[in-house]
């Protein structure tokens, strides 16, 4: 089994953080938080070890194009979530 799953807790608390109650998990923005931590996870944890992984490195591009398919989703239909998503997480610098 792999190892790259999130556990249940984190993405309970970011549904309540972004969604506004813990069930809300299909929300774009609780999707873009869990995506963000899993990558950064990835980033800090499996790469740092493993550099030469050039399947996992394009799993990691496809993830952070669907992170950002989502964040342009945000940025159209709902601003005022994107701009909080955005800050919260620091993804705009």
């Amino acid at each position: 089994m792999h190892g790259f799953f999130i556990a249940a807790s984190p993405t309970h608390s970011s549904a309540a953080t972004y969604g506004g109650c813990a069930e809300n998990t299909g929300c774009a923005a609780v999707q873009v938080a869990v995506m963000t931590e899993r990558i950064n996870r990835l980033r800090r944890g499996h790469f740092s070890m493993h550099a030469g992984d050039r399947h996992g490195h394009r799993g990691l591009q496809c993830l952070i194009s669907r992170r950002r398919r989502l964040l342009s989703y945000l940025r159209k239909r709902r601003l005022i979530m994107y701009a909080m998503v955005v800050n919260r997480l620091g993804l705009r610098r």
